[in-house]
């Protein structure tokens, strides 16, 4: 059957209406590639960037301090997005006699991080102390702590004043012999002496002093 004279009318009303049926799809297409973590938006790049994982620096910081500017680098953390799910595979950490350390218990606890997700804090507890807190915006790790979980670095004598030329036990002893006269009112007077003695015993950079 031959359509009305305002056909072309009906033509243009159904184009219409197949425009305003394909831009909600258009949209909700849209929405679909782009994902939020932790109140950041991830862009598709970025979110195919962290599929494959990436390597970011690991800071230490201690709890309360304002700002920055104190952190130390201690390590690498290599994180990833398992279906949604942001998480670190591994925690490498670098051994630096200028850096802070870590507790023992931390430091095992760091060690032995493998596929721990993130909370939607983008934090993981690590113990009472320690906490690792994730920025997407800086793509940083840090260690959170208290001092507490801050432990105490070992050093020899030796790494501050250097290395002994002697490594055998060696002594070595210094006397002062003197006297003196004491003269009375009543014309007498007394003479006495004394002997000091100071010695000192040495075993590289190891020293007893006896005086």
């Amino acid at each position: 059957m031959a359509l009305p004279g305002n056909a072309p009318g009906l033509k243009t009303l159904l184009a219409s209406g197949m425009v305003i049926l394909l831009v909600p799809f258009s949209v909700t297409a849209a929405t679909d590639k782009v994902q939020q973590i932790g109140g950041v938006i991830i862009p598709q790049a970025f979110s195919q960037a962290l599929q494959d994982g990436m390597s970011i620096p690991l800071f230490i910081h201690l709890e309360g301090s304002t700002g920055t500017q104190d952190d130390q680098r201690i390590g690498n953390a290599f994180i990833w997005l398992d279906n949604g799910v942001l998480r670190v595979r591994q925690i490498q950490l670098e051994e630096n006699d200028n850096n802070a350390t870590v507790s023992e218990q931390t430091r095992k606890q760091l060690t032995a991080l493998a596929n721990e997700a993130f909370s939607k804090d983008l934090n993981i507890s690590l113990t009472d102390d320690a906490r690792l807190q994730l920025s997407l915006r800086q793509l940083l790790l840090q260690l959170v702590v208290k001092k507490e979980a801050l432990g105490t670095v070992l050093r020899s004598r030796s790494e501050d004043i250097g290395q002994s030329s002697v490594n055998t036990l060696s002594s070595t002893l210094n006397y002062n012999l003197g006297v003196y006269n004491n003269q009375m009112r009543n014309g007498g007077n007394n003479t006495s002496s004394y002997l000091s003695l100071n010695n000192v015993t040495a075993l590289r950079e190891h020293h007893v002093v006896l005086d």
